[in-house]
């Protein structure tokens, strides 16, 4: 029943993509996002974590660990990727400043076609072939056509018909779950992923790498006393990662001709079982800020 899911996936992450979009656009505002431009030290801080911590945590827990090489590499990997659509979802969730997470993840995106095969190469050099580049014609429509276009016509109803909004928000968002639902049933159903084949340290590892780079992100966010909605988009942002992607990449760097099917599938566990793991440590966070947000606006006068 399953055999040909792998088939239908990149299409159902598309079509989610557009539906979550669609509802998000309808919640904002270009003035949303001009309030980003008039605080940059968030947005700044966001990408300069995004480009430096998360590799440096992959390296040193694979390193402590003594992780096998096929699961290092999928931490390093995974830890180079640009934020996923179920990010701004759950910060949608958690009352978060969901333009900040679309404003990092146009950046990191268009970035990650220069910054992951220069990352992997000085990290991972001894796997990662001379060639090897990120797909332009991937990152493109994704960001542009499936992204940024269904954004714009979301704001754009939003400003036409201000008082059917939400609906419309929710109604998309809910076919875009629909959608996810789908995507985890085929993914569990067509058993790419065996949890115990790696023993415990690999998920150990794994659950590991998540947790510290979410938490360690939102330290400064406390320190400066920035507001609790940018929190909760850069915590949620560093946590939930363009799975697809890292699927995309995964089968560009380890071509079934180059021998390395063991480094493969190790990497392809790491991702899948990331995908997982980030969902079970994105929702807590957009729980509990929906909790706070709720005090706030009980709080106000």
């Amino acid at each position: 029943m399953f055999e040909n899911y792998v088939d239908y996936e990149r299409l159902l992450a598309r079509i989610q993509l557009v539906l979550f979009m669609l509802g998000m656009g309808a919640t904002l505002e270009m003035s949303d996002f001009g309030r980003i431009l008039r605080r940059p030290a968030v947005l700044i801080y966001g990408l300069s974590y995004h480009f430096i911590v998360p590799p440096i945590l992959a390296v040193l827990i694979g390193w402590l660990l003594g992780l096998e090489p096929g699961i290092a590499i999928g931490l390093i990997l995974v830890s180079l990727l640009p934020g996923g659509v179920v990010s701004k979802v759950f910060s949608l969730l958690g009352h978060g400043n969901v333009a900040l997470n679309i404003t990092l993840t146009f950046f990191t995106s268009f970035a990650a076609l220069f910054t992951v095969p220069a990352l992997l190469r000085l990290l991972a050099m001894d796997y990662v072939p001379a060639d090897f580049h990120v797909p332009l014609s991937d990152v493109v429509p994704d960001v542009s056509i499936f992204m940024l276009l269904p954004l714009t016509a979301g704001m754009f109803w939003s400003h036409r018909s201000p008082a059917n909004r939400m609906k419309v928000a929710r109604i998309c968002c809910g076919f875009g779950w629909f959608f996810v639902i789908l995507m985890v049933i085929g993914s569990l159903g067509s058993g790419r992923i065996h949890p115990a084949t790696y023993g415990w340290l690999a998920p150990f590892a794994i659950i590991l790498f998540c947790v510290l780079a979410q938490q360690i992100s939102m330290v400064p966010c406390y320190y400066f006393a920035w507001p609790r909605a940018d929190r909760l988009a850069i915590g949620i942002e560093l946590t939930m990662r363009n799975m697809n992607l890292a699927l995309l990449l995964n089968v560009l760097l380890f071509p079934a001709n180059r021998g390395l099917d063991d480094i493969a599938d190790g990497s392809l566990f790491v991702i899948l079982f990331y995908a997982a793991v980030a969902m079970g440590a994105g929702l807590p966070l957009a729980l509990n800020h929906l909790r706070l947000a709720r005090r706030e606006a009980a709080t106000v006068p």
